[in-house]
Order: structure tokens, then sequence, then C-alpha cells
């Protein structure tokens, strides 16, 4: 966010020089000062103003941190812009903005939205929707898993009240314009059970509905404002504001009305994109525009650009929320019902990455047999909806904190925790580093057994119809492949030379690509989507290797409970491999009028060797990518798969037999 300031405050009609930078870390200041060669650079905030004389500072860290620092900086004479959420609780806003009345100071919060044209726009057009009924405010967004670098990301909780004073301070800013007597009031509260906030806000006789969702699809922040002769739509995603005023109450208004939105909508969206384009708009917007009010009210001591009542309102809702969402969780995290944490009854599993995609899974599965206590590794605590009852929740950086108190008790560990995104460092950080520190740990702790979950990436690939089974040679040179698939190589090789020197029994299981049927999103080897087009490789009645994650995580418990009959090494695919048109099936299904194309693999490769040709251009000195190779499915020997398979189903019986097998393809 920073970054953002820098930039948009280059793009400020009023003359701006950044002074310096207060960052403890290193990396994060030296990034910045490329952006701003003229700042000097400092570790804390205390070493900036005891050397550096600033009219103003902007406060880009994280919540816990703003009341303090806005306060120092108030307490040095500056201005302050503090990045929201203003501030966590209701107290510390009114300590700053007290603060700053009694200083004759500005402080402006991060709500730049207000200052965006569709908020202009809408603002201008209340007096023809004459009086209101009514003002929604929706945001819906997709959590970030990882940040730049491969760094850990926000815990969905976390995002949610970083993201949730944006539709708050839009919506109480014109309940205030549409009743300016009233006070708003939070009527009624709900949180859903994945974090979705619904409230009702009412000012005088006017309602506003709140609604910011992190499943809602797709990804959206409207304001709409509703009068009793007409609706303006304000679009923040693509800046435009579409409206319907009239009374719109004959037949002729009700048949024309969509022909005009529809109108509005493209052209308005056309020259929206357009402008953001050939302008070079490299931070958000709105920015530049709060900064330029700011800069005034600096100068100038006049009215502050957002109102103190607006900030307080803002923070007054975020708590609320932050209180309400600490009510879903179903138990207190690190503690299961009637087993307090450390006491020893039955097999304790130790599980990292039990709060991803497969190890959530792999957590429920396993919590399912009787006398099994699970304990999960995570970098992070869950949100509260996302904690599962009866585990015991540890959070330790595998690469880098001690791991002999998370490891004490444990009889088995399931390594299902690996970097997914970043460049090399940071795999050899999240995959190699954690990898080794955690064997090591489960050593020192006498862990009798571990499961690794590597990948079948990671093995050779072989042409001339020979099947990869599990005796396939790993592959030679993993850099050849990106640093993902070089951090699960090297970690299995790892794994395996550390659990024959330290004595430990180790299982390894390749999980194909993971599809969950019942939320399905396609396997990148399918194809891509583009817009409301689907381009599929390949040809409909080839098969790909895949395993739906269900399955999955009851094929990795038996490794776990069950060493003894089940294989040392397991390549982990579906019993019967769906073909593509299958999965295109699904596709369709969950996608109701999305549109398939069909690259056949022969006009695929000569467009690859097109593509390699240009990547040698322009990306000289490093590695072309060849697109047909990417999406080459080899052909895999199931026998030893299908055998687990048969084991799951005749141990669960009829009653569990659908835990036990995959999910049937769309057309069985």
């Amino acid at each position: 966010m920073a970054r953002q300031h820098v930039n948009a405050l280059r793009r400020c009609r009023r003359p701006v020089r950044l002074v310096g930078v207060a960052d403890p870390d290193t990396g994060s200041r030296d990034r910045l000062l490329e952006e701003a060669p003229t700042g000097a650079a400092f570790s804390t905030p205390g070493e900036l103003f005891e050397a550096v004389e600033a009219d103003a500072v902007h406060i880009c860290t994280p919540p816990d941190t703003h009341a303090d620092l806005a306060l120092r900086a108030l307490d040095a004479g500056c201005h302050a812009y503090v990045e929201k959420p203003f501030a966590e609780t209701v107290e510390d806003a009114h300590r700053v903005l007290d603060a700053a009345t009694t200083r004759k100071l500005c402080v402006c919060p991060g709500h730049q939205l207000l200052f965006e044209r569709p908020s202009k726009e809408t603002a201008a057009l209340l007096s023809a929707l004459g009086d209101l009924v009514q003002v929604e405010s929706f945001f819906s967004f997709r959590p970030v898993k990882t940040r730049a670098g491969g760094r850990l990301g926000l815990s969905p909780d976390q995002q949610l009240l970083d993201i949730l004073p944006h539709p708050v301070y839009v919506l109480l800013r014109f309940l205030e314009l549409g009743c300016p007597d009233g006070e708003a009031k939070l009527s009624t509260i709900e949180i859903g059970p994945a974090g979705t906030v619904q409230a009702l806000v009412r000012r005088g006789n006017l309602t506003g509905n709140l609604l910011v969702t992190l499943e809602g699809r797709p990804v959206d922040s409207h304001l709409r404002v509703v009068g009793c002769n007409g609706t303006v739509l304000a679009d923040y995603v693509r800046g435009t504001t579409i409206r319907a005023i009239g009374p719109g109450a004959s037949g002729i208004d009700k048949a024309l009305e969509p022909y005009r939105q529809a109108r509005q909508l493209m052209g308005r969206t056309t020259r929206a994109l357009t402008k953001r384009v050939m302008g070079g708009e490299r931070s958000y917007p709105g920015l530049v525009e709060i900064f330029d009010a700011f800069h005034v009210c600096a100068e100038t001591g006049g009215e502050p650009p957002v109102s103190h009542d607006n900030i307080l309102q803002t923070v007054e809702i975020c708590e609320e929320v932050t209180r309400s969402l600490g009510r879903t969780a179903p138990h207190a995290v690190g503690a299961a019902p009637g087993l307090p944490v450390g006491e020893e009854a039955g097999t304790l599993i130790a599980v990292t990455g039990g709060t991803g995609f497969l190890g959530r899974r792999l957590v429920q599965e396993l919590l399912r047999r009787p006398g099994v206590r699970v304990r999960v590794l995570a970098r992070r605590h869950p949100a509260p909806w996302e904690v599962i009852p009866g585990v015991e929740y540890v959070c330790a950086d595998l690469a880098r904190d001690s791991l002999q108190g998370a490891m004490s008790g444990v009889d088995v560990v399931v390594h299902c925790a690996a970097a997914t995104t970043g460049g090399w460092d940071a795999h050899q950080s999240g995959s190699l580093d954690a990898t080794e520190r955690l064997l090591q740990a489960a050593s020192k702790a006498n862990v009798q057994r571990v499961v690794h979950v590597s990948s079948l990436a990671v093995l050779s690939k072989l042409h001339g119809g020979e099947l990869v089974n599990e005796e396939t040679p790993l592959a030679p040179d993993s850099r050849q492949s990106g640093p993902y698939i070089w951090g699960k190589l090297e970690s299995e090789r790892l794994a395996a030379r550390l659990a024959e020197e330290l004595g430990l029994g180790l299982k390894i299981v390749r999980p194909g690509p993971l599809l969950d049927y019942g939320v399905f999103d396609p396997p990148g080897r399918l194809g891509k989507r583009v817009g409301n087009l689907f381009v599929a490789v390949g040809s409909p009645g080839h098969t790909l290797g895949v395993v739906d994650v269900g399955f999955a995580a009851n094929a990795i418990t038996r490794l776990v409970l069950d060493p003894g009959a089940s294989p040392d090494v397991l390549n982990l695919l579906e019993p019967r491999l769906p073909t593509k048109r299958e999965l295109v099936d699904r596709l369709k299904q969950r996608n109701p009028g999305l549109r398939v194309v069909w690259l056949p693999m022969p006009v695929l490769r000569p467009l690859s060797w097109f593509a390699i040709g240009v990547q040698k251009v322009l990306r000289r000195g490093q590695p072309p990518i060849d697109i047909a190779k990417v999406f080459y499915e080899p052909r895999f020997d199931l026998r030893l798969v299908r055998e687990v398979a048969a084991a799951l189903a005749a141990t669960e019986g009829e009653s569990g037999a659908d835990r036990a097998r995959p999910l049937a393809p769309a057309t069985e």
C-alpha cells in the first residue's frame, strides 16, 4: 500500500516531496526507496521524527499500530493520513481525533472511494432521485492466500476486516447525504458461516443495507441509491455510474429501461477502462484526489476531507463486526472439546498445511476415526468459520520457528505444507527448509512415522507409450520446470534421505491435480477460461490424471493408520481417470452458458513453437516455456491405486463407500 501512496503522490496537483521512510524490514524499505529515491530510510518512526522535518505523515502499517503512530505524528506537529482501518476501536479513534482537534492538525482516513468518480457523480445526482428510500453497499472479493515473493497473506477473517471500512464508510456517507439531520444507528448484524457480513443501518427514516462476502461471485463493489424518482448504481470495479432516473412506472418505461441501462453500461465501461489504460494509472482510483484534499486541509486549516463523524461511525460498525466474528467460532482455537491440550489419549497425528485444500479434508477424515487426535501446524490461525471442532491448532513457521513443542507427543506426521507461489528463495524456505527442520524435529521427538505429500509433477516425463508408475524415476533437472516443481522434487529427495539417516518410517504419496467435484474448478491442464469462453486443450476422449480431494484424503488416512497394508510410495490418482469431455461437462454444469472451444494438440504444437521463438527474442537469457509440454499428459499405471481404492471400499462398508471412492464423472 505504501508503494500505491508513493505513485499517487507523484501525480498530486500540489508539489509533494517524500523526505523519509520508516520500516523495520530492510527489504521493504529498499523497494520503496526505489520508487522514491528522494527519501531517507529509517528503521523506526522515532528515528524518522528525530531526523526529518515533515509536514505530513502517511501511516501504511498494520491496523493495530495506526492509533499509536498517528498520535506520535500529531505530537511531532505533523498532519496524519491514516490508512484504513483507521483504528481498531472507537476509543482509539477518539484519542486520535481529539488530539488532532487540540493541536489544530488535519487527520484523514484512507476513505478514497468517496473521492472516486462514481461517488462524486452519485452525490451530484441525489437531488434528481427525490426522497431517498434505501442505500445498499455491496462488496464481494476473493481473499489472497499469498502475497508477493510467496509471503503469507492475512487470514480470511483479517482480510475481511481489512477491506470492511470501504463499503461501510460509503454507506454511511450517503445515508448522511440522504438524511442530514439524523444519526446513524446499527440496527442488526449477522455473520454468515463463511464470514459473510450482513447489517442494517438506520439514519432517521432512511435504511441502509450492508453486504460484504468472501464467497459471493463475481468480485464486485457497488453502491445502489434508491429514491422515489429513480435509482443510481455506483460501480467501483469499473469506475462507472449507471442511472435510471424517472418514475419508470409506465409500460413503455419498463420495456425501454433495460436498453437504456445496457447502453450506459457498455459506453461508460468502455470509456472508464480506456481512460485507465491510456492514462497509465499506477495507483488506486481516488488516491490522488483524497491526497490533494488532505494537502489543502493541511495548508489552509480548512475542513478535513472526511468528517470525524464518518470516521467514528465507520470504526464503531467495524468494531462490532469484529466482536461478532469472534462469537462465530465453534470453540476456542487450540481447545478440543472434552480433551485438554497435551492429554495422552489415542494416536496424535500432526498435519502440516492442515488449513489448505487437501489438508483440511484430510483432518476431517482423520477425525472420523476412533481414538485419533489431530494437531494442525499452520503459519497462521484459521478464520473462526474455518476452525474444525476437536482440532488443536499450533501456529508455527516450519522454516523458522522452533518445532519441539509442536512435535511433543506426536505419533505420526503428515507433511502437506509447501510453498505454492514465489521464486526460488520462497520455495527453498517454504518447501526444502521446512521439510528438513520438520523431520529433524520429528526425529528428536521420537515420532514413529512421516507421510510426505509430494506431487506427480516430480516424475520424469515418459514418452513412447511407457506407463508412469511408482517406479518411474524422479525428474533429473528440476529447475527447468520452475520453482514450484523444483521445491516439490527436492523436498521429496530430501525427505527420503533424511528419513533413512534419522531412522524414520516414511510413506510418500504423490497426488495428481486435486479436484472437488462438488465445487468444480477445472485443472490447469484441461485448458484456460477467458471470460465466458473456455479453451479446452487436447482431444475430448483423452483422459486426464486428476484425483478427487475426498478420495485423496481417504487414501492418505489409510497410509497413516494402516501402514503395514499400505504401499511405501503411491501415485494418487482416480482409479478410473475421467476424460476431458467429462470434465468439461462438469464445468458446463456449474457454468450454464459457458462456450467451449477445443484446441487439438496438432494445432497447439506449432503455436507453441512460435511462442518459444517470441520468448527467445523478448526474454533473452531466460529459458522459454514450451506450452505444448505443459499440456502433455502421460499414461498412468493405475493398478496400485485401484488396489487402495478397493481396500478402502471394503473397510468403509456400504455406509461409507461414497467416501472411499472418487465421485463419478458427470456422464456416469
